[in-house]
C-alpha cells in the first residue's frame, strides 16, 4: 500500500526533510554508469583514478541529482513530481564515501491551482559540502 503524499497546506518554511545517509560502492558506480552511459574510466576504474592522484573511483556528479530526486520524492509522497531542479556540485566524493542528504523547505506556493514546494537539499560528506539543489516539487491542486 502506498503512503499518502504530504499536505502542501501543512508545511511551512524552514519545515526540514529528513537526513538519509548513502554510501555508493564501486559495484554501485558501474551500475550507475552503465545506466547512463557514463563510461569514464574515473567513475570505475581504481588503479586509473589513483593514477590520476585521487584517492579512488569519483562518484559521477549526476548522482548527486538522483540522491536529491530520490529524497525530495521520497519525504512528498507518490502523487508529487519534482517539476525543476537546478543542482551545483561544490566538491568531489568516491566509493566508500558517507554521503547525508539533507534539506529544507524554503517557500510553499500555488502558481497555476497548483501547490508548488521548494526546497533546498544538501549532501554533505562529514562537514563538507558536496552537493547543492534547489527543486520545485508539484504537490496536487490547491
Amino acid at each position: 500500500m502506498l503512503r499518502p503524499s504530504l499536505d502542501p497546506s501543512q508545511l511551512r518554511p524552514g519545515d526540514a526533510l529528513p537526513e538519509q545517509a548513502h554510501t555508493f560502492t564501486e559495484v554501485d558506480l558501474v551500475a550507475y554508469g552503465a545506466a547512463t552511459w557514463d563510461w569514464h574510466r574515473l567513475h570505475y576504474d581504481k588503479a586509473h583514478a589513483q593514477s590520476k592522484q585521487l584517492p579512488g573511483v569519483l562518484i559521477d556528479g549526476q548522482a548527486f541529482g538522483a540522491v536529491f530526486a530520490r529524497e525530495a520524492m521520497r519525504w512528498a509522497g507518490p502523487q508529487a513530481f519534482i517539476q525543476r531542479m537546478a543542482l551545483k556540485m561544490k566538491s568531489m566524493a568516491f566509493a566508500g564515501d558517507h554521503l547525508v542528504a539533507r534539506g529544507q523547505v524554503m517557500a510553499i506556493d500555488a502558481p497555476a491551482g497548483h501547490w508548488v514546494v521548494h526546497i533546498d537539499q544538501q549532501l554533505m560528506c562529514g562537514e563538507r559540502l558536496v552537493a547543492q539543489a534547489m527543486s520545485e516539487i508539484r504537490m496536487g491542486k490547491a
